[in-house]
Order: structure tokens, then C-alpha cells, then sequence
């Protein structure tokens, strides 16, 4: 099987929080229609499947009920793609301790994913 990187992981499902992919909510079937069959351009697509970034939401998840700074951090810097001086001026820190978090919340992610199958 091949090996998938943390960040690889981490970055696609940040596409996923932002384009909405999986998320269970209420459509119209006239909507659906337009929806499905009008051609669209210029969004992302992640390039994993809805598995997987539901893997990694509930790994994040649980990273930011036991490390609640890195926790959000990961959150806010994966789900809006900012850098990290401004991932410092959201969280009131610095943008090296910012950087610093959302390594840690990285590495605690990819710990928590061995013994995980993953295909992206």
C-alpha cells in the first residue's frame, strides 16, 4: 500500500472544510438539479474521499479537546488556508508559537493515525 503523507492528508482536508464535501444538510431536489447540472469552474476539489477527511475532522476533533490551543490551531490554519502570521494575529500569538502549534497538532494527527488504513 502506498504511504500518504500527514500534510498531504491535513491540506486536502482543509479543501474538503472549505468546499463543503459530506456534509450532511437538507437539499432541495430543484436545487440538486441546477446544482448537478450546471458546469462550474474555479473551486477546488479535495482529492480525498469523504472517509478520510471524516477521519482526519474527528482526529482533529479529539487533538482539540486535549490540546484546545493546537486543536484550533490546526483548525483555523487547514480550514482557511492564512498563513502563519496571520494564524498569530487570530489566536492573540505570535507567529512563531502559531507555527509551533500547528506543527504540534500535525505530529499529533499523524501519531494518531497509524494503525489507520488510509486511501486517499
Amino acid at each position: 500500500m502506498q504511504q500518504i503523507d500527514t500534510a498531504y492528508l491535513l491540506q486536502e482536508w482543509g479543501v474538503w472544510l472549505r468546499v463543503q464535501v459530506g456534509v450532511p444538510r437538507y437539499v432541495s431536489p430543484s436545487y440538486a438539479l441546477m446544482r448537478d447540472n450546471v458546469q462550474m469552474s474555479g473551486g477546488l476539489d479535495p482529492c480525498i474521499t469523504d472517509d478520510t477527511a471524516m477521519l482526519i475532522d474527528r482526529l482533529v476533533s479529539r487533538l482539540e479537546k486535549r490540546y484546545p490551543e493546537a486543536g484550533q490551531a490546526l483548525w483555523n490554519y487547514y480550514r482557511h488556508g492564512i498563513s502563519y502570521r496571520h494564524l498569530g494575529k487570530l489566536m492573540g500569538i505570535t507567529h512563531v508559537k502559531a507555527q509551533e502549534l500547528v506543527m504540534v497538532g500535525s505530529a499529533w494527527v499523524d501519531s494518531a493515525l497509524c494503525g489507520h488504513d488510509i486511501a486517499a
